[in-house]
């Protein structure tokens, strides 16, 4: 299954509108590992390179946005995801030096 069907494929199940919970508190549900495939989907469906996660830490909301923190395998590979409050589930990947330069605190540091 190529990466991008497999990528909306779990968003479209963990997206089910019947249920109250946002994005972020289906990724909090999972188990690490899951949480670590998860998120290393979204990393690199943006572009970003991120052979392995080796580290997920939630790191706090922001305007009902909740972000949180990526460790990937490589030299500076460090990236925030931020997953936004709304029907669509939308997401956003950064670089946590742009994360920061927003205002928020160093990765892998609770708000």
């Amino acid at each position: 299954m190529p990466k991008s069907l497999l990528l909306v494929s779990l968003v479209a199940l963990l997206s089910n509108a019947a249920l109250a919970n946002t994005l972020s508190d289906k990724v909090d549900a999972m188990s690490d590992n899951g949480r670590r495939n998860f998120t290393a989907a979204l990393v690199q469906q943006s572009g970003a390179e991120c052979p392995a996660v080796q580290r997920v830490f939630f790191q706090g909301l922001l305007d009902k946005a909740a972000v949180w923190n990526v460790k990937c395998s490589g030299k500076n590979a460090d990236f925030g995801v931020i997953f936004y409050d709304d029907q669509a589930n939308t997401t956003r990947v950064m670089p946590c030096a742009q994360l920061k330069e927003m205002g928020a605190p160093s990765c892998f540091k609770k708000f």
